[in-house]
């Protein structure tokens, strides 16, 4: 029975990293329909901008709030410079505009920094471990990915019901035009979101960095799960979001640990794809109504 609790403990702390990353995803998603692809590259930008003041001699969490604060501008600006126009070309053109965005910003990472990986073990991957009761265990490292998870999940909670920005950004995803209608900025609110959730994949790239080391494709495998994530919460439901990288860490770990860990992954995808073929909307999301 420890053994179990333990690996869903150790799942959780993976999954976290995997909800971060799909709330991003889905907060876009449920604003504009758009699947962003550059969603991990945008994140491992900041990590890098990260490593690099701190090589530079910048106190370590000035650093990182500048990566984060960047990586808002960054995703704000992106969405208002290539995104917006490509809007009138429809949900497919965007998507297209973050593939290629993908593999501009990875490009670009590896002629400034290098593709050769690099450490980077801040302050979250501190060496220790905490005691639990039960004779459960848990790193210093996971503990705090734990942590920053559930503050930023609780953060926006409280921001989208209780601020006007987030019951704006909540309209805009309803219904974009009524929203346009009763005063509400669309295009800001847009930008808002790509700002979000591009710090939400750079709060995970900080995370997840000393577990992956530090290249410009560090962030491929964890976007992917992310992806998936999102799909078996439901890529309408931002709880779903969270609900489904937990539940998908949770699966990993127990694979692993009690079938193969040539087969950890592929498992956790089977359960997805069975999942989905019972509930297509997802764990949490609403069916799609067509009004015909």
């Amino acid at each position: 029975m420890t053994l179990l609790l333990q690996n869903r403990l150790n799942g959780l702390s993976a999954g976290s990293i995997h909800a971060l990353l799909a709330l991003g995803l889905v907060l876009l998603y449920r604003a504009s329909g758009v699947l962003n692809f550059a969603h991990g590259s945008f994140g491992m930008v900041a990590v890098f901008v990260a490593w690099d003041l701190s090589s530079s001699g910048w106190p370590l969490a000035l650093a990182m709030a500048a990566a984060l604060a960047g990586a808002f501008a960054f995703g704000a600006v992106t969405y208002a410079v290539a995104l917006h126009r490509a809007r009138s070309g429809g949900q497919h053109a965007q998507v297209m505009v973050t593939i290629g965005l993908m593999m501009i910003v990875e490009g670009v990472a590896g002629v400034v920094w290098g593709t050769d990986t690099k450490e980077f073990h801040h302050v979250f991957a501190e060496a220790g471990r905490i005691e639990l009761p039960l004779g459960l265990v848990v790193s210093r490292h996971d503990a705090a990915i734990l942590a920053v998870a559930v503050v930023i999940v609780a953060a926006l909670a409280v921001f989208f019901k209780a601020t006007r920005v987030g019951i704006a950004l909540r309209a805009v995803s309803q219904n974009e035009t009524a929203a346009e209608l009763m005063g509400v900025r669309v295009a800001r609110v847009h930008a808002l979101t790509w700002g979000i959730s591009t710090m939400l994949g750079a709060v995970a790239g900080l995370l997840v960095v000393p577990k992956v080391f530090l290249d410009p494709s560090m962030m491929f495998a964890p976007t992917l799960k992310a992806f998936a994530a999102a799909v078996l919460g439901g890529m309408s439901s931002v709880a779903g979001a969270v609900v489904g990288g937990w539940l998908l860490g949770v699966i990993e770990t127990l694979a692993g640990a009690y079938v193969s860990t040539e087969l950890q992954a592929s498992l956790a995808f089977l359960v997805i794809v069975l999942v989905l073929g019972v509930r297509p909307e997802g764990l949490l999301g609403e069916p799609t109504v067509k009004k015909v």
